[in-house]
């Protein structure tokens, strides 16, 4: 059985009052400011143990500065866009954090960065068993100018000749459903990128000897009866150190006594069919 890892993904939606410039605020331990709307967003933090962001050879050098370069995100979208895609996944506890800058920088260039994404990456440790990291990732491409592109382009309903059509009624040339220009946004790209992740953990793993293995698949498709423990985050985990008991931490240890029982009974019932193949 291995180890399910822990990778989620989502947007950073404008629509549900998202900022891009604050959760990169959140996730780096900076005070940054937005010329979006004018906010000044901070948090303090002593977890931030790495932070550095990867530009692709289109970018210009100033996007190194994450305010720099989440700004200009924010400042490229209208109305209620979405405006960056976050992805937070767990580190190996196996590894030091030497090995997990290595194997994060690794695996953001080679599954991000080379494919155009600029990325901006956050790794937290406080020492209590969740290294864990952040990794904000721009949904528009960049140009040979070193200028957004755009994140769809028209698909115009062209006629016999291969003319544009146009309608009089709207005085508009008649179009099909935009067209992505890029494909970041592929629903089976979040598979890819996790079974990728699992690679890259299980390769450090087996170079630093360790047995453990990472997967991407759930028990169920492992055909595992476990149930994955939930992830519990800073605060809450802040909070059980502390001795103060919370409802994610309470029904972890439900999955955590779960999941024993379950390998006691799974035991004791390989133990009884060994003896039943002995007595013959």
């Amino acid at each position: 059985m291995k180890r399910v890892i822990h990778f989620n993904a989502k947007y950073i939606k404008r629509s549900e009052g998202g900022s891009v410039v604050g959760f990169a605020a959140y996730c780096a331990g900076e005070r940054l400011q937005s010329q979006y709307d004018g906010r000044i967003h901070y948090k303090k933090r002593t977890d931030v143990i790495f932070k550095k962001v990867l530009l692709p050879t289109n970018a210009p050098e100033i996007y190194k500065d994450r305010e720099v370069l989440w700004n200009a995100v924010e400042m490229v979208e209208n109305g209620k866009a979405q405006l960056a895609r976050s992805i937070d996944l767990d580190l190996p506890v196996e590894l030091n954090r030497a090995e997990h800058v290595q194997i994060i920088l690794n695996y953001v260039q080679r599954i991000f960065v080379d494919q155009g994404m600029c990325a901006d990456i956050a790794i937290h440790d406080n020492g209590n068993g969740n290294p864990h990291a952040h990794i904000l990732l721009t949904l528009r491409s960049i140009n040979e100018e070193g200028e957004w592109n755009g994140k769809w382009k028209k698909n115009y309903i062209l006629d016999e000749y291969g003319n544009k059509i146009y309608d009089h009624n709207t005085k508009r040339y008649k179009c099909g459903p935009s067209i992505p220009l890029n494909d970041w946004g592929n629903h089976e790209n979040v598979e890819k990128w996790r079974q990728e992740w699992a690679n890259e953990c299980n390769c450090a793993l087996a170079r630093k000897h360790v047995n453990t293995r990472v997967t991407h698949e759930s028990y169920v498709r492992q055909g595992v009866d476990r149930k994955p423990q939930i992830h519990l985050g800073r605060i809450v985990c802040a909070l059980e150190q502390r001795g103060i008991h919370t409802e994610r931490g309470n029904e972890n240890r439900d999955i955590i006594e779960r999941n024993r029982l379950q390998h006691k009974r799974s035991r004791e019932q390989k133990r009884s069919r060994n003896l039943e193949l002995y007595r013959g």
